[in-house]
């Protein structure tokens, strides 16, 4: 209930602000410009100023297993909630005219000023490389102290969740965040906010990008095994063509041997030339087709 309560909450500071989760977008604002800004970054800023409506990201298996995490951490003895920290809280900083800034804390204890953020990752190791822009967002809404709890999605979150590491304030990092905020309000009025329909990767949020270089690779990995699945099949269309084996059962598969033949088909181009009064579009039957993607691999 609770992570579906902060999930709306989350939801709806869309509009008007920006949170923890945009920290890597004014980073790249901070130290290469607005002209670093990207479609993505360019969507989330229309949804900021109102022009285009918030439409919820879909929860995935990740997703969803972070949630989880936070749910499961919060009722362990040692969580920073058997200490009297608040569960998502919301910390501000007026750094802007033009929108809010603010973020979404995990956990967060008011009297400390500390903030324990969760992660539940693939490959744990790279979290605060991964996230270190976020992680000092906090530091830039006044936190005194951060905290990293990480959890190998691999493995149980009794068995996976490492020890809490503390994330030092880095001054360099803050200020170019700053840099981005100042940048982008002082500029709110006059940004170029088309977005094109040719995208690349550099486009796609982080979740986005796991989702379709996951895609090629099981396509990949799909083609592999169907170029060595023709090599096999060759191999047992000879032994069955120079035994005369009509049909190979098992529990596992039926094979059936199917000889030459031929097959019939209308030839409309000499149709339309012998019968110039019939018309093609005459006869065209027009069916609905649902909206799709099609995979193009290189190499």
């Amino acid at each position: 209930m609770k992570t579906t309560l902060h999930k709306n909450e989350i939801e709806a500071t869309r509009v008007g602000g920006f949170g923890g989760s945009d920290a890597k977008m004014f980073y790249k604002i901070g130290l290469k410009g607005l002209s670093a800004l990207n479609n993505t970054d360019k969507k989330r800023i229309r949804v900021a100023k109102g022009i285009d409506e918030y439409k919820p990201i879909q929860v995935s298996e990740a997703m969803q297993k972070g949630h989880d995490f936070e749910d499961w951490y919060e009722k362990q003895p040692f969580a920073p909630m058997a200490a009297c920290a608040k569960r998502e809280a919301v910390l501000k900083n007026d750094l802007a005219r033009n929108f809010d800034v603010f973020c979404h804390a995990d956990f967060y204890d008011d009297e400390f000023r500390e903030v324990w953020e969760l992660k539940c990752l693939s490959k744990p190791e790279n979290a605060v490389r991964d996230y270190h822009e976020q992680l000092q967002w906090y530091y830039l809404m006044n936190a005194h102290h951060v905290w990293l709890v990480v959890c190998d999605s691999s493995q149980t979150f009794e068995e996976g969740t490492l020890f809490p590491e503390e994330i030092e304030r880095n001054e360099q990092v803050i200020d170019i965040l700053y840099n981005g905020i100042k940048l982008l309000d002082k500029n709110w009025n006059d940004l170029n906010l088309e977005v094109g329909e040719d995208w690349t990767d550099e486009d796609l949020m982080p979740f986005e990008k796991m989702e379709v270089d996951a895609l090629a690779k099981y396509l990949n990995e799909i083609k592999d095994l169907e170029a060595e699945a023709d090599r096999r099949r060759q191999t047992v269309f000879e032994f069955m063509n120079t035994n005369g084996i009509k049909s190979l059962a098992s529990e596992l598969y039926t094979i059936s041997f199917i000889p030459e033949s031929s097959s019939a088909t209308l030839d409309k181009k000499k149709l339309f030339a012998e019968h110039p009064e019939i018309k093609e579009q005459d006869y065209l039957k027009i069916s609905d087709k649902k909206a799709f993607v099609t995979v193009k691999l290189k190499g």
